[in-house]
């Protein structure tokens, strides 16, 4: 594959999956909102709490398959030994069998150690989704070592449907059978665990549509591995050692990387408890945190994980055979679509933060709005650098230097707590030490992983086009936005309820939003047709930027 072929399909799959992310989130995101609204702020605070755990158990299973799968399968797939991408798949599937005996065995059992006695029936229904993770993921990784991102997007959308539908269904059943049962008064308890019932439903409707799209390409396999004339076949020890020396360094980074939101979780709760706060209160200041913040903020993380995801076997295979050169060309793509889709939701957050959760969530008080606006004000920053620094994370593992990423979250998380200690102990600014401390967090990642992938590539920020021209553009859509926002509210709030009012004032105001900012980026962006083009529909999008002349 050329050099051109290969940095226009990265971009396009890149944007694919990015895509993807993006609607699942907002599919989850719109299913939130009446789920949100039905566990109230204490079912909330038991659901995140299951959850919080629930995805570090995860991230230390089965998290790292799908980077690992993909990085060691692209190596071989452009050496061309096919037989060893099956040797490797089958080591694989036998791995997350394994772990996820254990994993979920830990989670089930565990659960009266990990989170609070309200929130242990929801930590246990996620036990089976634990054991199922594993497959999926190793399915995903195989489809992304081959460059193609499509079935793992189409599964997330998948999943996420179905997550919508049982989470809310299943909840509702729940909390009527505590009713029924005369148990009122563990109403959201039985809530919280009902709506964990459907992300265990999610992830099995995923693991289907994947198996049935692994049997279609099981005949490709076959021939590529019947063609396959390179002589070389690992051994089922070789294979299995060459996984657990991939995946293993890449656990650890995630396993710290992650660690903050359970450190985070557990931390809160111990200190609230010792000034004085019941279960309930604290609980309820941890669901605006974990519920409603980083439900918003997870959309253009999850965006900037998409990424990442797609350029560990791109580099890998660029690296593989010594194109330095592509492998700078990925990096540079990738962080440039990250930042162009992350510092705009960033800016966003923090302009809308109000009227967007206002608009979501109707059944919050007002003390508890503006909270969670709060959040998004103060947390835009840290979504930025978040998505810096899993482009970074997912560069240095596609190179081999699956350390490095250990190293640097191990240092950051050192300072993490400390400050969140302080901050929580020491003040009263409660769920916002939650953000000035991953803020220093992410920070110290990304400078510590920058200077790496510097020194050992030789990669340097193309900061205007990457970084400057990004945020000029998201900052001007700010203010036209707020401005739109302010406006409609005056024209609308004579002749429609203050709900009404607001939500179709921050609805306009993000459409407006998005167009200008597609507009400033173009105009300001020095984007040019063959820049386009590498992107999905880029020929259009080409075709209209000539039009009004945006692009040179």
């Amino acid at each position: 594959m050329s050099k051109k072929k290969r940095k226009t399909n990265f971009a396009m799959q890149a944007t694919i999956l990015a895509a993807a992310s993006i609607i699942s989130k907002l599919i989850g995101m719109i299913y939130n909102i009446p789920f949100a609204n039905l566990l109230e702020e204490e079912g909330n605070g038991y659901y995140g709490m299951a959850q919080t755990v629930y995805y570090l158990i995860l991230l230390i299973a089965t998290f790292s398959i799908p980077q690992a799968v993909s990085k060691i399968m692209a190596e071989k797939i452009e050496k061309g030994e096919y037989r060893n991408v099956k040797r490797i798949f089958d080591v694989s599937m036998l791995y997350v069998l394994i772990v996820g005996i254990i994993a979920s065995g830990i989670t089930f059992f565990g659960a009266p150690g990990f989170v609070s006695p309200s929130a242990v029936i929801s930590l246990r229904v996620l036990a089976p989704t634990v054991f199922l993770s594993g497959f999926l993921s190793v399915y995903r990784g195989y489809f992304q070592a081959y460059g193609n991102m499509v079935p793992t997007s189409i599964s997330q959308v998948v999943e996420q449907i179905f997550n919508a539908v049982f989470s809310i269904s299943m909840a509702v059943l729940f909390m009527h059978i505590a009713t029924a049962s005369g148990k009122e008064e563990y109403r959201q308890m039985y809530g919280a665990a009902g709506g964990t019932v459907g992300t265990g439903v999610a992830v099995l409707s995923g693991l289907i549509y994947m198996m049935i799209l692994f049997n279609r390409e099981k005949s490709d396999l076959n021939e590529r591995m019947a063609a396959d004339s390179t002589g070389k076949l690992m051994s089922y020890k070789e294979a299995f050692k060459l996984l657990l020396m991939i995946a293993t360094p890449i656990i650890f980074s995630s396993f710290i990387y992650n660690i903050n939101g359970t450190l985070d979780m557990k931390m809160f709760y111990a200190i609230m408890e010792s000034k004085g706060f019941n279960e309930k209160t604290y609980g309820a200041q941890y669901g605006l945190y974990s519920r409603y913040y980083l439900v918003l903020a997870n959309i253009p993380i999850a965006m900037a994980a998409a990424v990442a995801s797609t350029i560990i076997p791109r580099v890998s295979a660029a690296h593989g055979v010594k194109d330095m050169d592509g492998c700078k060309q990925s990096i540079s793509k990738a962080i440039q679509l990250t930042m162009i889709l992350t510092i705009p939701c960033a800016v966003g957050f923090m302009i809308l933060g109000r009227p967007i959760i206002s608009m979501l969530y109707p059944s919050l008080s007002k003390a508890s709005t503006s909270k969670a606006a709060g959040l998004l004000l103060y947390g835009g920053i840290a979504i930025i650098f978040y998505g810096f620094s899993s482009v970074l994370n997912g560069v240095l593992q596609g190179v081999g230097k699956v350390n490095f990423p250990v190293l640097s979250s191990s240092i950051a998380l050192v300072f993490h707590v400390v400050l969140l200690y302080i901050l929580l102990k020491y003040t009263d600014i409660g769920i916002v030490s939650f953000i000035i401390a991953t803020l220093l967090y992410v920070l110290i990642i990304v400078v510590m992983n920058y200077w790496k992938v510097k020194q050992y590539i030789g990669y340097k920020i193309e900061w205007q086009s990457s970084i400057f021209m990004p945020l000029f553009a998201a900052v001007m859509v700010g203010a036209v936005s707020w401005l739109f926002y302010k406006l409609m509210y005056i024209i609308l709030s004579n002749v429609a309820r203050a709900y009404v009012c607001n939500a179709i004032s921050t609805v306009i105001a993000i459409i407006v939003a998005a167009g200008t900012y597609i507009v400033c980026l173009l105009k300001f962006g020095g984007y040019t047709e063959e820049m386009l083009l590498a992107f999905p529909k880029g020929a259009t999008v080409a075709k209209l930027a000539r039009k009004f002349k945006l692009i040179k």
